[in-house]
């Protein structure tokens, strides 16, 4: 299965930056997932990796 995610930065109500992948499953739905800080290493050491 393949799904398309995009990470994306985002503002907090309150004001705070924050860093998810928007998983979209369907052209309509999609799916927030918030990263712990090792998580977003791991993307950033990868799409260095592919560039």
């Amino acid at each position: 299965m393949k799904l398309n995610a995009i990470v994306c930065e985002k503002v907090s109500k309150s004001g705070k930056l924050y860093i998810c992948i928007e998983v979209y499953l369907t052209d309509k739905i999609k799916k927030m997932v918030f990263l712990t800080p090792a998580e977003l290493e791991l993307i950033k050491i990868y799409a260095n990796q592919n560039k």
